[in-house]
């Protein structure tokens, strides 16, 4: 029997092809998505029910936790429904129980019209001492809103992450091939192996990425793949796909050729990877960047604010925005939003 001698029968070692880059932007806006939509749902899905018996207790069971307070129904005193304009003209009622003292409890934020229907039973249980069962819920139209969004932060994040991950290529069988092993976060996700038969050459292999949500003007994301070729000229691809990115193409490539001890090409990967200039953002994009961190950053931060308090207990759907909730979830949000724009737009080196 004749044994085939390893191709490289010298060579050891590994190199690490990642990880790839991602679209930081795209990413951020896709969390932001994801974010509006469980605030969306939140107050879609919240809601309060009102159950008194008369002679006995009202118990009040408000939010999607069902968080309930029992009192008196004796100490019902009263009703009324406070209107309330928002930001962009339209007009809420909160129908609010006045008990004894003077102490209010405010019910689910609804339309004026259900607001003054739920007032009047109120009421009237009051006035016959009747049982009251009254439920206020959310707008319903919200929970379409809030799968919209979610469909599209989800999208939005597979596009940005597309390609995530890195490879492990490592020289096995005593330099007869090539091992090509994926790992996404740190987990192996599969792995074969190539022959180096004949290999004179590694090259980088240009492709395009199937992208959804790609901007109007947006250049789409560099994308390639490393190529094994032999000496008679043929190509050898290391994965099916190509993987978004250059510079991080033409390091695994320089790499892997010095350790299969390969000489170097004219106008091969090392000049290709020395030519390329370091990645900077145009100063007019740099502002924008930073305007977009303080707005966005600032309306994220009241928003992750308020969820902790509605998770906590501390606040209700129902409540409005307190001047301390926009000064500390808003300027916080707007430190941490400029903080991360000035990092996503810094000078750097080529990906």
């Amino acid at each position: 029997m004749v044994f085939r001698q390893p191709a490289f029968p010298r060579a050891s070692g590994s190199v690490v092809h990642g990880p790839f880059p991602i679209r930081a932007a795209r990413l951020l806006i896709s969390i932001l998505l994801l974010f509006a939509a469980i605030i969306v749902a939140i107050v879609s899905l919240s809601k309060s029910h009102l159950a008194c018996t008369p002679g006995a207790r009202c118990v009040l069971t408000r939010g999607i936790s069902a968080r309930t307070t029992g009192f008196p129904m004796s100490a019902l005193r009263d009703v009324r429904v406070d209107m309330k304009r928002g930001s962009k003209g339209g007009t809420q009622g909160v129908v609010v129980l006045v008990l004894d003292g003077g102490h209010p409890i405010s019910l689910q934020q609804v339309s004026p019209e259900r607001a003054t229907e739920a007032a009047a039973a109120v009421r009237a249980g009051i006035a016959g001492q009747r049982p009251i069962d009254v439920t206020l819920r959310g707008p319903w139209w919200l929970l379409s809103l809030g799968l919209a969004l979610l469909a599209g932060g989800l999208t939005m994040a597979y596009s940005a992450t597309k390609g995530l991950g890195r490879f492990h290529l490592e020289i096995t069988r005593g330099g007869a091939a090539l091992r090509v092993r994926r790992l996404v976060l740190a987990i192996p996700v599969s792995s074969h192996e190539v022959s180096l038969e004949g290999v004179a050459d590694v090259r980088v292999e240009g492709g395009k990425l199937g992208e959804m949500w790609l901007g109007r003007g947006e250049a789409p994301t560099p994308a390639g793949r490393l190529v094994l070729v032999d000496r008679s000229g043929a190509a050898r691809p290391l994965t099916a796909a190509v993987f978004p990115g250059h510079a991080v193409h033409l390091r695994a490539a320089a790499e892997l050729l010095q350790i299969l001890g390969l000489e170097r090409q004219r106008h091969g990967v090392e000049e290709q990877l020395a030519s390329l200039p370091r990645a900077t953002t145009p100063l007019g994009t740099r502002i924008a960047a930073l305007w977009i961190g303080a707005t966005v950053g600032s309306l994220a931060g009241v928003g992750l604010l308020g969820l902790a308090g509605i998770a906590l207990g501390l606040l209700r759907t129902s409540d409005t925005i307190e001047p301390w909730l926009l000064v500390a979830g808003g300027g916080g949000g707007a430190i941490a939003g400029v903080a991360l724009a000035v990092h996503l737009t810094r000078s750097r080196p080529p990906r």
